[in-house]
């Protein structure tokens, strides 16, 4: 014989017992770790201080203000002075020692920006050099291209006929520009040209008469 226990309605059911809070275990700081940051600290701070020293270490140089081309004398004018930090593999030149520059012959290119250095300039250029000879090329309008020539432009020197005549045939002839003069009153100038020897004979003549026109090449062409 069984007993039915009669369910009670509208008692509501007991709560779930609070959580206990549990506390986080403490952690202990790591000396390592404090180590390591005191480390890091000591590094950044003579970090900056190389940076000051560094940017004290700097030097009074001579760099170029204007565009000097090969050949040209140097002018004070192209010079400015500017701040250099010393690096094993650049020898700048002083700027104390600027008067050592001005006068002298560039053999090469010098573009503003540049540092100059005790070996970027001689007193003279050799042109011709060996197995070269030197050209006075004389050209009107017409018988070489409108834009300036630039030294050390590679050019090729070909017949040109006069007025009336036919060019005279003769293969044409590599050369490099070195110097342009100025337009004399009839349009005319003269482009000094180094060619090789077995050509300066003959195409000097020949320029003499007007008959060289000049093409220029691509740099490196």
């Amino acid at each position: 014989m069984t007993t039915r226990v009669p369910q009670l309605r509208g008692l509501p059911d007991a709560p779930p017992p609070a959580p206990v809070p549990l506390r986080p275990p403490r952690r202990r700081r790591s000396k390592l770790l404090v180590l390591l940051g005191v480390v890091v600290s000591a590094l950044s701070a003579a970090g900056i201080v190389w940076v000051f020293r560094a940017t004290d270490d700097a030097v009074a140089a001579v760099g170029v203000a204007r565009p000097v081309r090969y050949g040209e004398i140097v002018t004070a004018e192209a010079l400015r002075e500017v701040q250099v930090r010393p690096d094993p593999g650049v020898r700048p030149l002083p700027w104390s020692e600027r008067s050592q520059v001005v006068g002298r012959t560039s053999p090469t290119d010098l573009q503003p920006g540049e540092i100059v250095t005790p070996d970027a300039l001689s007193d003279t250029v050799t042109v011709p050099s060996a197995g070269q000879q030197l050209v006075g090329v004389l050209v009107k309008p017409g018988q070489a291209p409108a834009a300036p020539l630039q030294p050390r432009q590679p050019v090729l020197l070909v017949p040109a006929g006069g007025a009336g005549t036919a060019a005279e045939t003769w293969l044409p002839v590599r050369g490099a520009v070195v110097s342009v003069s100025e337009r004399d009153a009839a349009s005319g100038q003269v482009v000094d040209v180094v060619v090789p020897d077995v050509n300066g004979a003959q195409l000097a003549s020949r320029a003499s008469a007007g008959g060289v026109a000049i093409v220029v090449l691509p740099k490196g062409g």
